[in-house]
């Protein structure tokens, strides 16, 4: 009897989530994911900056998550930065691809219908305890 109770209940719950996210176009546009079984890594193949047209990726990137990506170079290196923290070096992995050398971040890019770049940005934050597994996180690019 309990059973049948709570079938349509579940489904008037279902329903009214439903038209409440029909309703309200300034939802956000993210969800957060566990990132289970991610890591980074550098390849033993790298694409330098004359490899890949860095000049398309270079410039600000505004993150899901609040944040922001900076895309630069100085010479024939290429650097990520995120927010005001430090620069890092990044090399390119692959085609609209690259990941920084101390493994902090891997990035891929794609040209949206409208021609900016989007894309996604792994960021591995360190543990704050000596021991603990490296989390990621997994936003994306607008």
């Amino acid at each position: 009897m309990k059973k049948l109770l709570l079938a349509p209940l579940l489904f008037m719950v279902c329903i009214a989530a439903m038209g409440q996210t029909a309703q309200d176009p300034q939802m956000v546009d993210s969800v957060r994911v566990p990132a289970t079984g991610l890591s980074i890594v550098v390849p033993e193949h790298r694409l330098g900056m004359y490899a890949v047209d860095f000049g398309a990726y270079k410039g600000a990137y505004d993150l899901s998550n609040g944040g922001l990506l900076q895309l630069t170079s100085q010479g024939r290196r290429m650097y990520a930065q995120l927010d005001n923290g430090e620069r890092t070096e990044i090399v390119g992995t692959g085609l609209q691809s690259f990941v920084a050398l101390d493994r902090s971040l891997q990035m891929s890019f794609e040209r949206k219908p409208d021609g900016d770049m989007g894309g996604e940005l792994l960021i591995a934050r360190t543990p704050r305890v000596a021991g603990e597994p490296v989390q990621y996180l997994l936003v994306s690019l607008r």
